[in-house]
């Protein structure tokens, strides 16, 4: 006879970057378990997959994960964990003062609810950027997979940058002209990049340093000195 199959709730989150509604349902045990085996391997690439096959267990939706944007997966991993382990953390945050022996003492815990963690936008950001007049791009957000090639690349070389950049690029317009990048090839992209002066370029790598992510600012007081304190927690490495 076979053993009696538990159900489990299923849960709607809006993927970040698209606006898409999506169903999922919390990461079993056996999920659970694969990924404290990745953290215990202390192995990026270990870590990735995994996350990668616990996402697509657990989103009941078609989705193409490696073709997500990265703060796409930290706010669905987020909400991941909330419905299957806990919706709230506990948090240890220090003093920037020197109490000695008390420094211990000086840490306060704090607990965040995770379930209500949102991704952040900065200020002024945009995936459309002017390079001159009437003529500039529209880029797309690294995918999981390209940042997972990041990992492995040496990003003081100067080819793989243009290389990143180039592959992120979803259309360049000139006034009413669209020119889709996946018509383009690889080469003709790299030449459009070799063509703009270091001010503009600059403005392509602004694009990669201020992307959406998530992001919370914690207030606390030092409950040895008094001292007033503000953090801000910014991707999924700091919560967990």
């Amino acid at each position: 006879m076979a053993l009696p199959m538990m159900t489990t709730p299923t849960y709607n989150l809006t993927i970040p970057s698209s606006g898409i509604k999506v169903r999922y349902r919390p990461f079993l045990v056996k999920e659970e378990k694969a990924l404290l085996n990745a953290q215990q391997s202390e192995e990026t690439e270990v870590m990735v997959d995994s996350l990668k096959q616990v996402i697509k267990g657990c989103v009941l939706d078609e989705i193409d994960v490696n073709e997500l944007a990265t703060f796409d997966i930290e706010y669905i991993f987020t909400q991941l964990r909330a419905k299957s382990v806990g919706e709230v953390i506990e948090l240890l945050f220090p003093c920037d003062e020197d109490h000695g022996e008390d420094q211990d003492k000086a840490k306060l815990k704090i607990s965040i609810d995770i379930s209500k963690l949102e991704v952040e936008v900065p200020p002024g950001h945009s995936k459309k950027i002017e390079l001159f007049e009437d003529v500039g791009v529209i880029m797309k957000y690294p995918s999981f997979a390209v940042m997972g090639k990041m990992e492995n690349l040496d990003m003081s070389n100067v080819d793989n940058i243009f290389d990143i950049i180039a592959s992120c690029i979803d259309m360049i317009y000139q006034g009413e002209d669209l020119y889709y990048a996946k018509e383009q090839s690889k080469e003709e992209l790299l030449e459009f990049l070799y063509n703009l002066t270091n001010e503009q370029f600059l403005k392509l790598q602004a694009f990669f340093s201020k992307m959406p992510k998530i992001s919370k600012t914690v207030e606390y007081n030092c409950p040895l000195c008094g001292k007033h304190h503000s953090v801000t927690l910014e991707g999924m490495q700091s919560f967990f």
